[in-house]
């Protein structure tokens, strides 16, 4: 009984280094409908690799022509001292229509993350 008390109290210790990373939040937020947007700031919970982590934008239609205009974004990438935030920062401002940002991180567990956010320009 005591062996396995002592080995729930390390799984427990145990788990947040074990944690991977995720995104605490976006800048535009997912969904979100908004005027052009600067540059796009995705926050995650724990500090990135900066070699190992990115983000891609995509136009993924024009506004009232889902599909239409579809395509690679070109944009900057760069990471914050802290290692917590990823900014996209576009080569030129965005026109209206629907965006996916795919972005993907490594931390400390090196274990690789992924996920993706839309937001729509008006």
């Amino acid at each position: 009984m005591r062996l396995l008390s002592a080995l729930f109290v390390a799984a427990l210790m145990a788990g947040p280094a074990l944690a991977h990373p995720g995104l605490a939040a976006s800048t535009p937020a997912n969904g979100a409908t908004l005027a052009a947007p600067a540059d796009i700031r995705l926050t995650f919970t724990e500090k990135l690799f900066e070699k190992m982590s990115g983000a891609k934008l995509a136009r993924t239609g024009m506004t009232g022509k889902p599909g239409h205009g579809a395509g690679p974004v070109e944009a900057t990438t760069s990471l914050s001292a802290d290692g917590k935030t990823l900014t996209l920062t576009p080569a030129a401002p965005l026109k209206p229509g629907a965006y996916k940002v795919d972005w993907f991180g490594v931390a400390g567990d090196t274990h690789r993350v992924t996920g993706a956010i839309n937001f729509t320009v008006k």
